[in-house]
């Protein structure tokens, strides 16, 4: 049985590094930025231009997601050609998604996997994971080598442009509990630990 584990995160919370021990344990593909690349290849668009919008939103979506029906292949050539950069990453990522959800299991981090992947005929075990601000802000001063005040500000500005682009894309709210199968705090029980918590839950999952 395939399971697809997608994981939101909070910004320095950790989630792409649950991920990655997760995807590690079970020995299956892990997927993060490298949709940013796949995407790239099914859109013809440079890797470097959608480096810069990913994960963000705009505020002109011209093609509706109510019907759920986001796909390049739904789309009509001048509708598509006329659309920001943004939501043309976010069709050829959810496209991707879709692609490689049906290859077998596997880890997704972030791009509203959780979303896209709600009307397919896979099984998802959906998590979110999170940390208080001067936690995550302690992780992403060491990460990135900046002062303490810069690392608050960029997850704080982080955050709310994923919460922005959640909440846009799917007309859900980004970080609810009901929105997921499993929430975890990171800071409480660490990364190794929040990584055995969701081995444990997909393992319950594919019995």
């Amino acid at each position: 049985m395939s399971l697809i584990i997608t994981i939101g995160r909070q910004f320095g919370s950790g989630g792409r590094d649950v991920g990655e021990k997760v995807a590690e344990y079970f020995n299956i593909p892990f997927y993060d930025k490298e949709l940013v690349e796949l995407a790239a290849q099914k859109s013809n668009i440079s890797k470097e231009a959608l480096k810069e919008v990913d994960e963000h939103a705009t505020n002109s979506f011209l093609y509706s997601l109510a019907s759920g029906n986001y796909s390049m292949r739904g789309i009509n050539a001048p509708i598509y050609y006329e659309m920001p950069i943004n939501d043309k990453l976010f069709i050829a990522q959810a496209d991707v998604i879709k692609e490689v959800a049906k290859r077998g299991s596997c880890v997704i981090v972030g791009r509203c996997a959780d979303y896209v992947l709600e009307n397919e005929n896979v099984d998802v075990l959906s998590v979110f994971v999170y940390g208080s601000v001067d936690y995550r802000a302690k992780r992403v001063m060491s990460a990135l080598d900046i002062t303490q005040a810069k690392a608050k500000d960029k997850v704080l500005k982080t955050d709310k442009q994923r919460r922005t682009y959640y909440d846009y894309y799917t007309s859900k709210n980004w970080g609810v509990m009901s929105n997921y199968d499993l929430c975890i705090d990171a800071e409480k029980f660490g990364i190794e630990e929040t990584a055995n918590m969701i081995i444990n839950a997909a393992k319950k999952k594919i019995k």
